[in-house]
């Protein structure tokens, strides 16, 4: 197992939706994320991600929080297991239409109310971390 740096975005479209990717390798749903390079700033990492998986280009960037432990193992396809460290923000689109792009088979928004199930465990933290940060804004 090794330990990898992560970096995220929860686009939101303003009408509690979330916009999120359905992954390549494992058909599950996620937020726009993925490693952070050797020498990358954790925000440039998040950006280009959000760029590469949904084509669109993500607003400021405020931050959710930063996750890690036990939930947030993955254990890919091939066997390999990774233990991410993952800063994950929000963030507004600037606008565009999404298209599925890099290692996402498809984009879609989604209501904060009727979040999909079929997801990984990290992926359900972020959305009980997104939806007391929108509820509390609400």
């Amino acid at each position: 197992m090794r330990q990898q740096v992560g970096a995220g975005v929860a686009v939101l479209d303003g009408r509690a939706g979330v916009l999120l990717v359905r992954r390549g390798d494992d058909g599950r749903w996620d937020l726009p994320g993925g490693a952070v390079n050797v020498g990358e700033e954790v925000e440039a990492a998040a950006r280009r991600e959000v760029q590469e998986e949904t084509g669109l280009t993500p607003g400021p960037l405020s931050l959710l929080g930063v996750f890690s432990g036990a939930r947030h193992r993955h254990t890919y396809p091939e066997g390999n297991v990774v233990a991410w460290v993952t800063v994950l923000d929000t963030a507004s689109s600037l606008g565009g239409v999404p298209r599925a792009g890099d290692d996402a088979a498809e984009v879609a928004w989604w209501s904060l109310a009727a979040l999909p199930t079929d997801v990984s465990e990290a992926t359900r933290a972020y959305f009980d971390a997104l939806s007391a940060q929108v509820g509390e804004t609400a």
